[in-house]
């Protein structure tokens, strides 16, 4: 409840006291009791409405629940009663106009604040299914600190390398592209070394539109260094076609060097991640090139599914249609998470990795 004293008028046990001449307002009255009326008649619990009360010489605003009217014309009528008040009850100075002033300057305070608090949580529901703009707050150098390898662990090979630094908003990322775990030839030729530099937006701008990934080449870096491809191969076909052109931690070499198509640590414990540790919680496996990160999941399952058997050798995006809700994850294989946060998940089937990127790629 609020209760409004203009100058000279005194207060009673938190009550208005105004002079006689409030019984000049009996229109006021009236179009207040309107009000009144109808809010009984019409009981309601779903937005807000203010209900006025003139009882004696006691002027009170209540706040109750009734769909009859928007908060802006709550507030032009708040502003009608109080000046004719003001006027009635000769509060014609300097002084009387200053405390209604104040007075409406409370009233209108209240129903900002009302308003915006209903904004806030109309957009508080949006942004659960929204895509967020950031990396759970983290900073630059936070970002940069999680490319790391855990050293080296092939003798015949070069030690694996990576650096990430800060250049404002943007992490750039170094590395030799050479594998932290143990290789396992099954493609020709051993890793060599790569010099790569790949760029990292902190703060994920979101897209209007989703964008295609590279059909050859890196669509994004995992946190050892190594480069992450899509899920297709040679002149589109699906990795997965090769057979067992993989190792067990889900890359191999090739003419450019050592790249991930997959995310795969399924009866292993020598990869970069084990299975153990991905069965707890997903867990970050690298970065996409739009800035948002990826993880190493066995948790989602994708909603792409194989609708044209005949073209997963030879055309894999053909040979998938996204079915929307049929899995856990979007169009690109991200989603929002409680937090309001997005991120891209492996997944066991097509795209692997990521199908498309959400975020702008500089």
């Amino acid at each position: 409840m609020l209760s409004y004293c203009l100058p000279g008028v005194a207060r009673v046990n938190g009550c208005v006291q105004c002079p006689p001449c409030i019984h000049d307002l009996l229109p006021v009255v009236f179009v207040l009791r309107f009000f009144i009326d109808l809010e009984r008649a019409n009981p309601s619990e779903e937005s807000s409405w203010i209900l006025r009360e003139l009882t004696g010489h006691c002027f009170t605003v209540r706040f109750m629940k009734t769909p009859l009217l928007p908060h802006i014309a709550q507030l032009l009528i708040s502003l009608l009663a109080l000046s004719l008040l003001a006027a009635a009850c000769g509060s014609s100075s300097d002084e009387a106009d200053a405390g209604v002033a104040a007075s409406v300057a409370d009233v209108a305070e209240t129903e900002t604040e009302e308003a915006t608090a209903t904004e806030t949580t109309d957009t508080g529901d949006q942004s659960e299914s929204a895509v967020s703009g950031s990396n759970g707050s983290l900073s630059c150098d936070e970002v940069a600190a999680a490319f790391v390898t855990q050293g080296s662990a092939n003798a015949e090979l070069s030690d694996p390398e990576v650096n990430a630094s800060c250049d404002g908003d943007t992490v750039v990322v170094t590395a030799n592209g050479i594998p932290d775990f143990p290789y396992i030839e099954t493609s020709p030729g051993r890793p060599r070394d790569q010099n790569l530099e790949f760029s990292i937006p902190v703060n994920p701008t979101p897209a209007d539109a989703v964008s295609d990934i590279a059909r050859l080449g890196p669509v994004a870096v995992a946190i050892n260094g190594v480069p992450i491809y899509g899920p297709t191969e040679g002149a589109g076909g699906d990795v997965m076609s090769l057979g067992n052109g993989f190792t067990e931690c889900g890359g191999h070499n090739g003419p450019t060097g050592y790249h991930y198509h997959t995310f795969d640590v399924t009866g292993t414990d020598t990869c970069r991640f084990s299975e153990a540790d991905v069965s707890a919680a997903p867990v970050l496996f690298g970065y996409a090139f739009d800035g948002y990160p990826i993880y190493g999941n066995l948790q989602y399952e994708s909603s792409w599914e194989l609708t044209d058997e005949s073209l997963f050798a030879s055309d894999t995006f053909a040979a998938h249609s996204y079915v929307e809700g049929s899995g856990d994850l979007d169009e690109c294989n991200g989603r929002t998470d409680d937090d309001g946060k997005y991120a891209y998940y492996t997944t066991e089937s097509f795209p692997y990795v990521i199908g498309c990127y959400t975020g702008v790629v500089n």
